[in-house]
């Protein structure tokens, strides 16, 4: 990296940029999660940067890892890294931040970006990151299994190292480390061919008209919150609305659903999505070490699957760190990295 820090003078920031959410953790453990749906406003990014890190006073430098760079507001990936680099760079300059760093898959940080050549190692390094750190400072040996609002990550880790040679996301997905299915924003048409009804098998709409955070909403497994309207129809996340949103996958709509009829749905929803990371994790489960499980991220009730895999041990990051780090595990993870190395 070329400069070493003095620790005793330095506060490293942690920053995951996604497509959809935000996240900033502090090395101490604070952490600040918010939804920012960059495909939407990526000219915004840079305020929403400078809010954010605002709310850090005492930060002397930044460590980001992203995903974001595929929204399809961005040409390639490329266009994409290089736009969440600039404006990560602007926003700490603007709040006085002198040191900016980028977290890659080759488990290197650099300060200055240089886009033909490290573009592919920064684009969707968060999971790096996470299971570095896991390696490290959690579990040596075993599985990392990070359940977030879009994808899920399945990192094997051996002798205190990450596992894989996989690094792109399409290599991560044609071995199975990397499943695009979340507890958030996974369509209810990209899990299910058929949903029940009064008896019946229904063939679903192939339209995201409800996603599989309406089916844990009116199973009580996530918070309403009236404010938010990050939905499929733009309507506040209620579990009435919810109901009326998984009911228009069967062509039916509040009118002729009830929440026991959503609930039937619901629960066939997550057993799909259940299923789908259960056979990736039998997938990578290369030997009795891997039978050792970390759970991460914010789809607790989606842990659920370690349940019939004969687990050695299960350790959860958000008893181990606490809720909200855990949700912004990535985040915290590369901040941890950059003092190890400051």
């Amino acid at each position: 990296m070329g400069q070493r820090f003095c620790g005793k003078y330095i506060v490293i920031i942690g920053l995951d940029i996604g497509g959809a959410n935000i996240k900033l953790a502090s090395e101490n453990g604070d952490a600040y999660s918010f939804p920012f749906p960059l495909w939407k406003k990526p000219l915004e990014l840079r305020s929403a940067l400078w809010d954010a890190l605002a709310k850090f006073p005492s930060s002397t430098a930044i460590a980001v890892v992203m995903t974001g760079e595929m929204a399809d507001c961005f040409m390639d990936r490329g266009d994409g890294v290089k736009h969440i680099a600039t404006e990560c760079i602007g926003a700490a300059h603007n709040l006085g931040i002198e040191h900016c760093f980028f977290y890659g898959t080759d488990g290197r940080f650099r300060r200055k970006l240089e886009l033909e050549s490290d573009v592919d190692q920064l684009a969707s390094a968060n999971w790096h990151a996470l299971a570095t750190y896991v390696a490290r400072f959690v579990q040596p040996d075993g599985l990392l299994i990070d359940i977030g609002s879009t994808t899920t990550d399945i990192i094997p880790i051996v002798g205190a190292k990450v596992a894989t040679n996989a690094r792109s996301d399409y290599e991560r997905l044609r071995e199975g480390s990397l499943v695009y299915v979340g507890c958030s924003r996974t369509p209810v048409c990209a899990l299910c061919q058929t949903l029940p009804f009064r008896g019946n098998r229904i063939p679903v709409m192939k339209e995201v008209f409800a996603t599989i955070d309406d089916a844990r909403l009116v199973l009580g497994l996530t918070p309403e919150e009236p404010d938010d309207r990050n939905t499929a129809d733009n309507t506040p996340r209620m579990i009435a609305n919810s109901v009326n949103r998984l009911g228009r996958m069967i062509g039916l709509d509040h009118r002729h659903v009830t929440l026991e009829d959503a609930s039937q749905i619901a629960l066939t929803v997550l057993a799909a999505a259940r299923r789908i990371i259960e056979n990736s994790i039998e997938k990578l489960q290369r030997a009795d070490s891997a039978k050792n499980f970390v759970l991460s991220g914010h789809g607790h009730d989606l842990h659920s699957v370690v349940d019939s895999l004969s687990a050695k041990s299960v350790i959860s990051l958000r008893d181990h760190l606490g809720e909200d780090i855990s949700r912004a595990a990535p985040s915290f993870a590369v901040a941890k990295l950059l003092r190890e190395i400051s």
